[in-house]
C-alpha cells in the first residue's frame, strides 16, 4: 500500500495558501496521491441581519475556491465547509481518509500569535496524520537529485512513536538524513564542571551524545538511510533554524505534542520553528510526555 494515498490541502485565499497549493501538487506527483482542497468559510449572522443571501454567498466562495485551485496540473477536488477552521480540519482529516496534510502558516509571532494563536499549530497538534507546514519565505518546490531533510531529536533515551509513522514517507523520498541534537543552556551539564574545564565537557558531551544520536536515528529511520550526526549549543528553535538556512536541506522534519489549553497561545519551539523556515516542515504529533 502507497503511504500517502490522500493529501488534504486547507486554504484561506492568502499567498501562503499560494505556496502551500503549489507544495501539495508536489507531493501529489511525488506520491501519486489524491488532492483534495478545502476552505473553511466562516459564518457570519450579520450576512443574514443585512437581508443578504447566504446561499449566493457560499456559491461565489465556491466559485472563488474553484478558481484558485483551476492552476492545478493534478487530479483534484474542491472543497467548502464552514465552522472553526482548526477544528473543521482536524474533523476533516478523519473523514476523507487523508493520510497527510499540507497548509501554510501566516509566520504570525510574539504579542500577535499570543493574542489570536495560530490555526496551523493548533492542526499540527491536534490530527493524527503528518502535517506539512509551509511558511511564507518558504522556497518552491523543485526537483532533487537527493532529498536532503534535517531531523531534530530533543530525547536521545527513547524513540518519539510519532516518527514511525514517518519511515514510510522517509523512505518514499529516498532521502539522507542530518540528525540534529541542541542542548540547551538549561542542561544540567553547564554545571561546576563546565565551569572549571567549558572546553572537555563540551568536547566530552559533543562525542558521547553524538553518538547516542546517530544510534537513535538508526532506530527510527531502520537500515538504508545515509545519516549525519550534528551536536550544538543554545537556544533550541535558533539552532534548528540556523541550521537549515544553511540552503543544505528539502525538508525538516520534528515531532509536536498533543495539543494543550496553553499550545493556542504560548510561542512554542514548534510554532517558531515551523513560522520562519525556508523549507517545508513535516511535523508528526506524540502523545504528551513522549
Amino acid at each position: 500500500m502507497k503511504p500517502i494515498q490522500k493529501i488534504l490541502c486547507p486554504v484561506d485565499f492568502s499567498e501562503a495558501s499560494v505556496r502551500a497549493l503549489q507544495w501539495s501538487e508536489f507531493l501529489a506527483q511525488k506520491f501519486d496521491a489524491k488532492l483534495a482542497v478545502l476552505h473553511v468559510m466562516d459564518f457570519f449572522p450579520a450576512v443574514a441581519e443585512l437581508g443578504l443571501d447566504y446561499q449566493q454567498y457560499q456559491e461565489e466562495i465556491a466559485s472563488k475556491l474553484r478558481t484558485f485551485a483551476a492552476p492545478l496540473k493534478v487530479p483534484h477536488e474542491t472543497m467548502l465547509s464552514t465552522g472553526d477552521p482548526a477544528r473543521k480540519i482536524t474533523a476533516l482529516v478523519k473523514a476523507v481518509s487523508a493520510d497527510l496534510v499540507v497548509m501554510g502558516t501566516h509566520g504570525m509571532r510574539g504579542a500577535a500569535h499570543k493574542l489570536v494563536g495560530s490555526s496551523t499549530e493548533s492542526v499540527v497538534r491536534s490530527v493524527s496524520v503528518p502535517v506539512v507546514t509551509v511558511a511564507p519565505g518558504c522556497a518552491s518546490p523543485g526537483l532533487a537529485p537527493v532529498e536532503t531533510v534535517l531531523v531534530p531529536l530533543s530525547l536521545l533515551s527513547r524513540a518519539p512513536r510519532g516518527y514511525v509513522r514517518l519511515r514510510k514517507i522517509f523512505r518514499e523520498l529516498k532521502a539522507a538524513a542530518t540528525l540534529l541534537h541542541v542542548v540547551p543552556l538549561s542542561d544540567p551539564m553547564f554545571g561546576s564542571q563546565f565551569g572549571a574545564n567549558p572546553f572537555l565537557v563540551t568536547t566530552y558531551e559533543t562525542a558521547e551524545r553524538k553518538q547516542r544520536l546517530l544510534s537513535m536515528g538508526r532506530r527510527i529511520l531502520k537500515e538504508g538511510a545515509v545519516m549525519d550526526p550534528a551536536i550544538r549549543f543554545g537556544d533550541v528553535a535558533d539552532e534548528i533554524l540556523k541550521e537549515v538556512e544553511s540552503g543544505k536541506y528539502n525538508y525538516l522534519l520534528m515531532s509536536v505534542k498533543n495539543k494543550t489549553v496553553l499550545s493556542r497561545f504560548l510561542e512554542s519551539i514548534a510554532y517558531r520553528v515551523i513560522s520562519r523556515s525556508p523549507v517545508p516542515v513535516i511535523t508528526v504529533k506524540t502523545p504528551a510526555g513522549k
